[in-house]
Formats: structure tokens, sequence, C-alpha cells
């Protein structure tokens, strides 16, 4: 079986990336990499062969704090991507994707796959901005976010 690789931060995110796994279960074995360990309490995660926290460690409090955050994010992405031997990336979103997706582009070339939130209707997000440049695929729930993004966008209806 395949593994395969679901980024998500906490909330909604984290839902729609359970839901993808609930769908797909005994197709593939999942990885589960989450932006911290609160945001997977009283989720059931049976169906996920590893899972992986990786905790926003400064954010906003200090200088700098994104920056180093993301930095710590890329060396473990990479320990996490060659260790577990991902052969595809599926993210949900949010700020948790994006090292995710840059590391899998630089270093791993898996097959990557960014869905844009269901919450997201007329703008895309600024993760999905980026995403779309790092991702090999970008899904979009709402018809009117194509004409955001640029050629690569699907649209399949809503997916969760």
């Amino acid at each position: 079986m395949a593994k395969v690789c679901l980024v998500s931060s906490a909330g909604g995110h984290l839902t729609q990336a359970v839901s993808i796994a609930g769908e797909l279960q005994g197709e593939h074995d999942f990885i589960l990499c989450v932006s911290g360990f609160t945001a997977v309490r009283g989720i059931e995660l049976e169906e996920m062969w590893a899972v992986h926290f990786l905790p926003v460690y400064w954010g906003h409090r200090v200088p700098f704090g994104v920056l180093m955050g993301m930095a710590v994010a890329l060396w473990k992405f990479f320990r996490i991507f060659r260790r577990e031997r991902v052969e595809y990336v599926i993210s949900t979103g949010a700020e948790v994707a994006l090292p995710a997706l840059l590391v899998n582009r630089l270093f791993f070339h898996r097959p990557s796959l960014f869905i844009e939130s269901v919450s997201r209707i007329d703008t895309p997000s600024l993760t999905g901005r980026i995403a779309y440049h790092l991702a090999d695929r970008v899904f979009v729930q709402w018809p009117g976010l194509l004409r955001h993004y640029g050629p690569r966008a699907e649209y399949h209806g809503r997916l969760l």
C-alpha cells in the first residue's frame, strides 16, 4: 500500500484531512502531520499509520518567530519524508502545508495535492496562493475560485 502524508493544521483543516483518510481507508497507509498535539484531541485516528506533531514553536510572540518555526518545520518534514518514505503528499492547509510542499518539491518530487478550504468561497487563502506554485495539483471547492488561480487549479465540486 502507498504511504500518503496528510498535512494539516488544527480545526476544520484537520477535520477535512481525517475525512480524506476515511474515504481512502484500506487503499493507503496514512501518515498525519499536524501542527499541534492538542489538535487531535477527541478525533478518531485509528486509520492513521503514524501521527507526527509539528508544534508552532514561537509564532508571533517573538521577533522572527514565524520564520524560526518554518525553519524547524522544514527540517522536521525532511526527516519525516525520508524516514517514512512518503509516496504522496496531500494538504488541506493552513500554514503547515507550505514547508511540507516545499520540502517535497525540492528534495523528494512526490505527487502532491493542495485542497483549498471549503470555507474559501470568493477569495483564495494566502496559503493557497503560495501552495499553487508548490503543489502538483490544486483543488478548489467553489467554481468562483478558479478565476483567482491559474490553469492548474481544478474544480470537482465540494470534496469534503
